[in-house]
């Protein structure tokens, strides 16, 4: 996270492990993002846009240093005082929680999540089975390809959970919704991180979360 007085931007990557690079690919995704960011901060589109492009950029450029296609998964935030603004490639995820409730949960770009919405997979399944990690987008050497971004207003009960796959399979939605409800936000997502990795029993290999709130000023 990179933050100024009055907005923030907070990334997550988790680079895919069946391709050459990967761990150089998410730690080129996050360091290009962050420093585009603190260049010329904002909580508009067109800065993040300008972020994940410049992210991406790197990523290809890892890809030619390897001599080979490396990849990772991408959600970024950008937040402010009254709006927020978020995009992400892959299976990493942002979700946006309001007084205890989802509000809001990124789609999966992941075979697993095309096999729910068609009923060849339940919530489980797709959870947890290996279609999950088949992702049909991501950050890459396939540079400009589209990507979607989302606005919204915010409130100051909102809060915002960024993370990769090693911590939302093994923490579920209600959990972090009534943890984030019931703690201060750091106590909460150290909670949260220490069950996630709990969990994982040593199986996964990326078990990345941040979180942030809206900063109201008190007249």
């Amino acid at each position: 996270m990179v933050s100024d007085a009055s907005c923030c931007i907070l990334v997550a990557a988790d680079g895919l492990g069946g391709h050459q690079g990967g761990e150089e690919a998410a730690a080129a995704a996050v360091s290009a993002m962050l420093e585009s960011w603190r260049s010329q901060p904002g909580t508009d589109e067109a800065t993040l846009r300008r972020c994940i492009d410049e992210a991406q950029e790197q990523v290809a450029e890892v890809s030619r240093r390897f001599a080979h296609e490396a990849r990772t998964t991408c959600v970024a935030l950008v937040l402010g005082q009254s709006e927020a603004c978020w995009s992400h490639l892959g299976d990493s995820r942002l979700y946006v929680f309001r007084q205890g409730d989802t509000i809001y949960r990124s789609k999966d770009h992941s075979v697993a999540r095309l096999m729910l919405q068609s009923g060849e997979l339940n919530e489980e399944e797709a959870r947890t089975g290996p279609e999950q990690g088949r992702l049909y987008k991501s950050l890459g050497p396939d540079t400009g390809q589209e990507y979607q971004v989302s606005q919204t207003a915010v409130t100051s009960e909102d809060r915002f959970v960024l993370c990769t796959d090693g911590f939302w399979v093994n923490v579920s939605e209600t959990e972090m919704a009534e943890t984030l409800q019931a703690r201060d936000l750091e106590e909460a997502l150290g909670a949260l991180a220490d069950l996630a990795v709990t969990r994982a029993r040593g199986e996964s290999d990326n078990v990345t979360v941040c979180a942030a709130r809206p900063l109201f000023e008190v007249g």
